[in-house]
Formats: C-alpha cells, structure tokens, sequence
C-alpha cells in the first residue's frame, strides 16, 4: 500500500489502518467556509518554538480576515516559552474566538497551546499530552528528563523509608522490646537505607526541576485566563498527575480536564482526510492559512502585501513577508524533496503563506 494512504502506525494500536476515504482539497475547503464563512482556517503541523511563533505570527498579521479562527495543530511539542508565544499570539489576534482541532498528535508544549483556545475539536485519532516539562540533562547530549523525574524519586524514596521503619518497629517489638528501643533500631537501620539515595539527588537539580513545573503553571494559568476552559484542578493534574511525557490524553479523558471539547464537525473531517499527509504526523511544514480559490484571487500575487507588519500585543513591528513555496502533506521550507499525494491533489502554499488547491 502507498506510504501516503495509511496512518502512522503509533496512532493504530496492532497496525496500519487504512485512511478515511479522501474528499478533493477544494471541496474540503468550500465545506469548511461553508459551515462558517466568518473565521480564518490556520494549519500548523510544526515543533513548537520561537521559530514558529514568528512565522505564525507573519502570517496572520498579514493575511487575517476575521476576528475568530480554526488552528488544525499536529505536533510532537517543543519549546514551552514558544508555545506560550503563540496561544498569546493567538488570542491578541483573534478575539471573538479560537477553535484548536486536534486531528492527530498534540503533545506537551502543544498541550499548552490548546489551553489558549475556547474550544477543542479533538479527531478520533487525535491525543494531547501531559505538561511535565522536559529539562535537558546536563551530562547528556541532546537528552533530556521530565521535570517530574526528582520529584517521583523522592516520593519513592520517602515511602520506601516510611514503610521500612514501619515494619522494622513492628518486627522488633514482637521480640518484646520497648518501643523507645525499638524505635532508635529502626531508625538507624532507615538511616542507613535512605542517606545513600538522598545522596544522589542533586539539590540544584532539584531546583531547577522545579522552576520548570512552576513555569508550566504560570504559562498554563496565564493562558486559560482567556477561554477559560480548564476544569478546576486540571492545569494541576496535566503538569504532576500522569506517569510519563508521552502519556495519551484522547478524547474521553480531554472532557474530564476540558469544558468544551467536541468531536470535529463534518467540514473538518472532510478537511483533515484531504490533508492528511500533513496533520497526520508532525512534518514541519510553515503555517498556512486556508483560502478558497476566489479568496486566494483576492488576494492577488505571490508578492501581495510585502510591506505587511507584525503585531503580536508587544508594541514590535517586523515585516510578515514568507519566503518559500511548498505543500501542505510535503515538507516544506528544510529542502527535503515532497512526497506525492495518493489523489494528486496538494494544498499550495504561495511565497505568501496563503494555501490553495493546485
């Protein structure tokens, strides 16, 4: 089977499913403005960073048209300060409302970003992540460690003393010992246990552990000032309560952590089948902003707007002008060489940023 016509098998449990099957891009497109011609459709299938912020950012301050919008988001995570650049950037844009769709993988700092939004529109293969922030490990290249690691260790090595002492004092006492002697005996034994493990944990390490979850909250916290959409308690639960960083968040559990999370409406079904190539898997792609072919001949040239400036809230003005032509489903702007699609069709994506069917 064609590499371009099934999903990445770590999103089918067991193996390759098959994709739905594919509408045309202009169809998918007509339908998504059709159900709502008043808000601006953006796809993302980026690692999230301050590199992406800006590109977001140049192209929404150069192409807006309207006051709410729909982001398609695939991503594997990235930078939180990124992310956090970009739900603001999102929201100082687009004030009457965001809507994150959620077709495949949205994870870690992706997560972050979806906080920003009104409301989820999460795909039956789509998955968010945990917030547990990812610190580089000092001794490793390019290898880095949940914040949460120091802090598990400690909460195992805490219990693992309470319960040693415990059944130390216990077992004494049953040799008919007094307590006081029983207890300096265990006492002496968990010393002897735990000092070597307390030994280990780095104390500045442990700091810098929590400086990281304390920046997750803060940005968290932050940007769900906007939607609201957060359930009580659950910027907590996403940054401490999950037991790995790739931890699979679907649909069902997003409800018990979100207010408003739906499954995508038809147009966006139709919409993420036709692109799938690009929201299936992160492929690093620039934003696009969707346009219908009379939208896109509105707008005119690849050289349209040249003197275009971004405003991101900030008071900074820089010009929006992209650079590169490329296509939705293909990487884009790194040099690799762009895999067809398995209908022919691809979403075009102009000098400007601007997509359209071709």
């Amino acid at each position: 089977m064609d590499r371009c016509a099934r999903l990445d098998a770590r999103t089918a449990p067991g193996g390759i499913r098959r994709m739905p099957e594919t509408s045309t891009l202009d169809d998918a497109v007509a339908g998504l403005y059709a159900a709502d011609p008043n808000r601006d459709y953006i796809v993302v299938s980026h690692a999230v960073s301050r590199q992406l912020h800006y590109k977001l950012s140049s192209l929404i301050a150069s192409k807006q048209r309207n006051k709410a919008c729909t982001l398609f988001l695939t991503t594997y995570g990235g930078d939180p300060n990124g992310g956090y650049r970009i739900g603001r950037c999102l929201r100082h844009h687009y004030t009457q409302n965001i809507r994150l769709v959620v077709p495949s993988f949205c994870k870690s700092a992706g997560t972050l970003v979806a906080i920003a939004a009104d409301e989820l529109g999460i795909g039956d293969f789509g998955e968010l992540g945990p917030l547990d922030i990812q610190v580089r490990k000092a001794s490793e290249l390019e290898e880095s460690s949940s914040g949460l690691d120091i802090m598990q260790a400690l909460q195992a090595v805490t219990l693992h003393t309470q319960v040693t002492f415990h059944r130390m004092l216990m077992e004494s006492r049953g040799l008919g010992l007094s307590t006081k002697l029983c207890s300096e005996f265990a006492g002496q034994v968990v010393s002897g246990i735990a000092a070597p493990l307390f030994s280990q944990i780095d104390p500045i390490r442990l700091g810098e552990m929590q400086r990281a979850m304390r920046v997750a909250f803060e940005y968290g916290s932050r940007l769900d000032k906007y939607g609201q959409n957060l359930k009580d308690g659950a910027l907590v639960r996403l940054i401490n309560n999950y037991p790995a960083h790739g931890f699979v968040i679907d649909r069902k559990e997003a409800s018990e952590l979100f207010e408003r999370v739906s499954h995508l409406t038809d147009a966006e079904k139709m919409f993420c089948n036709a692109v799938w190539e690009s929201v299936g898997s992160q492929t690093d792609i620039d934003p696009v902003m969707v346009e219908t072919a009379q939208q896109s001949n509105q707008t005119g040239t690849d050289d349209e707007n040249p003197d275009a400036k971004v405003d991101d809230g900030l008071g900074t003005e820089t010009s929006g002008k992209a650079e590169s032509e490329t296509r939705v489903g293909q990487r884009g702007g790194n040099g690799k060489k762009n895999a067809p699609r398995p209908d022919g069709q691809g979403l075009r994506v102009r000098a400007d940023g601007v997509a359209r069917s071709g």
